[in-house]
């Protein structure tokens, strides 16, 4: 066993021998009205039990054939045992490949072939929707329910959990290839980013330095752990000894704030979509009598300002966190001295660049290693002096906080007089009509064009058609703008626009 206290392996270890007889994993279900919780469908592992489960999983890659180094891919909906999956691929020095259970059958396996898995997690029913895919070195598959082979060698007598009461993890070179997981693939097509255990532990550390003391915590894990935010903010209160609950059960506004009231959760981490639940009033009645959070902490998507200050306004203990699946954590504060306006304090062992045009350059120890198998991607990203494009915009104020202001050239339009546009600017505008639900602005042929999906409460009556509603959204926001960024045509669809898991715009499907 390696031994660097500042690796997150070895804090595992520790944790684990300190909290043995400790709740560590917890599944969480609701019952079909909502209301309680359903433990019969779950797995609960104190963090001796998690262990144990490790370790047995380890014997489960040995007796496969799997190899040190080996790429082990998982693919389900969060769980106990996704955790467990992750934890025993790094215990066994294996490269864990973990990839968002949503997407299409295509994509999922294009991702599972494109990062050479041989062996992959999963469920069921997600197996049999990819059987008739293309994955030309997976050998194994695996139930994350039950490690039940799916396909593949069968075991028999797998040998039962290891009962010694000391944890040992035998992990590999701190700066190899530990962990690849994709972009969110809202501008390009998803790119596999490369992490090493030595980067991820400098990611971790930065979370511990932010929220420290959150030891015996009660959190409450709702956002898919194939996604960085959720990974490293559910990795962090394990490695402090809390108690993760995770919501297996489908996430809506009424599974979400049930869940809260049940479990009484001390940590939350989500994405700003679900800020105005915890604002409805008979959640905040509920809140005022004990729930006791102490970091809502909210990031994934850029959050709107109102809904902070309406946060703050309610006593919510909010903080803005900012960061890239290319470097997990780069600004970040304590409720206590969040500043308005801003995603957090840059992080003390960062450094941080602006450009000319505005353009926000990071470089730290966290950093990916790069994009697997697309050095040229890697290049454009990670400049020659080690400075990582965030392809944002920002500044930084005295007291080093940082503001994001926007995306830059990968979303930007130039038109052919050379006009510089920002769609985003004028989809906010748009989407502010009442009659519309969402937009996205791009060119066609030198002329800038939105694609509107109605608000159908609103704009299905019989005073209003398609026609109408393109007239009455031109009139409208065409004089708010610019002559030369005005909109040349609203193209009307009743298609929902394609988005990623963060509900961000795949932006590259609309070129």
């Amino acid at each position: 066993m390696n031994a660097n206290k500042n690796l997150y392996p070895d804090k595992l270890v520790h944790v684990i021998n300190e909290n043995w007889d400790n709740p560590a994993l917890t599944d969480f279900y609701l019952t079909e009205d909502g209301s309680t919780q359903d433990i019969s469908r779950g797995n609960q592992y104190t963090y001796g039990e998690m262990y144990a489960e490790i370790h047995r999983l380890g014997e489960l890659f040995h007796s496969l054939g799997l190899q040190k180094g080996d790429h082990i891919a998982i693919c389900g909906a969060n769980s106990s045992n996704w955790l467990v999956a992750y934890l025993a691929i790094v215990a066994y020095q294996g490269v864990a490949i973990t990839i968002m259970h949503t997407q299409s059958p295509e994509d999922i396996a294009r991702q599972i072939d494109f990062s050479d898995a041989k062996a992959i997690f999963t469920n069921q029913e997600l197996w049999q929707n990819l059987k008739g895919e293309n994955m030309h070195q997976v050998k194994h598959v695996i139930s994350l329910k039950n490690w039940r082979i799916l396909r593949g060698k069968q075991i028999f007598n797998l040998q039962s959990p290891n009962s010694n009461r000391e944890a040992c993890f035998y992990y590999g070179e701190p700066n190899s290839l530990s962990m690849i997981c994709f972009t969110s693939g809202s501008t390009d097509v998803a790119k596999g980013v490369m992490f090493s255990i030595r980067s991820l532990s400098a990611g971790l550390n930065m979370v511990f330095d932010s929220y420290p003391a959150l030891h015996n915590h009660n959190v409450l894990s709702i956002l898919p752990f194939a996604h960085v935010l959720a990974f490293g903010g559910t990795i962090a209160t394990l490695l402090q000894g809390c108690h993760v609950n995770i919501l297996v059960s489908a996430i809506t506004p009424t599974n979400f704030a049930t869940s809260v009231l049940l479990i009484r959760p001390s940590i939350i981490h989500i994405i700003p979509q679900l800020i105005p639940v915890l604002l409805n009033p008979q959640f905040l009645d509920a809140y005022y009598a004990g729930v006791g959070i102490d970091y809502l902490v909210v990031g994934g998507a850029k959050c709107s300002l109102e809904w902070i200050i309406a946060a703050q306004e309610k006593k919510l203990p909010i903080t803005i966190g900012y960061g890239l699946t290319e470097m997990c954590v780069i600004s970040t504060s304590v409720p206590s001295k969040y500043k308005l306006g801003t995603t957090g304090q840059l992080c003390d062992v960062l450094s941080c660049r602006i450009e000319s045009n505005g353009e926000i350059l990071i470089k730290g120890d966290e950093m990916m290693l790069g994009y697997y198998k697309d050095p040229e991607a890697t290049a454009r990203k990670i400049d020659k002096d080690g400075w990582l494009h965030t392809g944002d915009k920002g500044h930084l104020d005295e007291n080093g906080y940082l503001y994001v202001e926007g995306r830059l050239e990968q979303d930007m339009i130039v038109l052919p007089n050379g006009e510089n546009i920002h769609p985003e600017d004028i989809e906010r505008k748009i989407n502010a009509l009442p009659e519309v639900s969402e937009s996205i602005v791009l060119a066609r042929d030198g002329r800038l064009v939105a694609i509107v999906v109605p608000n159908y409460t609103i704009h299905h009556t019989p005073y209003t058609d398609d026609a109408t509603l393109r007239r009455n959204i031109l009139r409208t926001i065409n004089p708010q703008l610019p002559l030369f960024s005005q909109l040349y045509d609203i193209e009307i669809t009743d298609t929902p626009l394609q988005k990623t898991e963060k509900q961000t715009i795949k932006r590259y499907l609309y070129k």
